[in-house]
């Protein structure tokens, strides 16, 4: 699979609107149960620190490294609606997981045997996440959170695609 596909795929997704969130009241509960989602261990500051650190990584591989970057960018802009959306529920947007504990490097993985490993490791971890969002939906009655949530897991989804047919 090469760049060009890569970028051909994540454009076709980017006709596909992400909802505007619409009579959001403030929930501290769930803005708290969003945090793992933002930045817990498979969060998405966690995602997007990780591709950038591969991505740096691996430049020695053009094309592999600039899917990596692309990815890593679709993550940040998850990560800033999910930030928006905290901060509408009525919490700051910490770095933290729903247990208050802060983010920290630890969470990304920094050694792997070999490109096929960290692949590997890309595909559990968008699976985590996907889950994630699927448990977050389960919580909330409201529909323009839950279609968003859906449509961050038809990217992440995607993600999970694009890494399974690079392995």
């Amino acid at each position: 699979m090469t760049y060009e596909e890569v970028q051909e795929i994540l454009s076709s997704k980017k006709n596909i609107p992400y909802p505007k969130l619409m009579n959001i009241r403030q929930n501290i509960k769930y803005a708290n149960l969003l945090y793992d989602n933002f930045a817990g261990e498979k969060g998405e500051f966690t995602a997007a620190c990780q591709y950038i650190y591969e991505h740096i990584e691996l430049k020695q591989y053009e094309g592999f490294s600039k899917i990596l970057l692309s990815i890593a960018i679709e993550e940040m802009h998850h990560l800033e609606l999910i930030g928006d959306l905290i901060k509408r529920l009525g919490k700051k947007p910490y770095y933290i997981d729903k247990n208050q504990c802060m983010w920290n490097a630890n969470n990304i993985k920094y050694h792997f045997n070999n490109v096929y490993d960290m692949l590997m490791f890309n595909i559990e971890s968008e699976k985590k996440a996907i889950l994630g969002y699927k448990e977050a939906i389960k919580y909330t009655q409201n529909k323009s959170i839950k279609d968003l949530l859906e449509r961050i897991i038809l990217d992440e989804q995607t993600h999970l695609e694009i890494f399974n047919r690079l392995k």
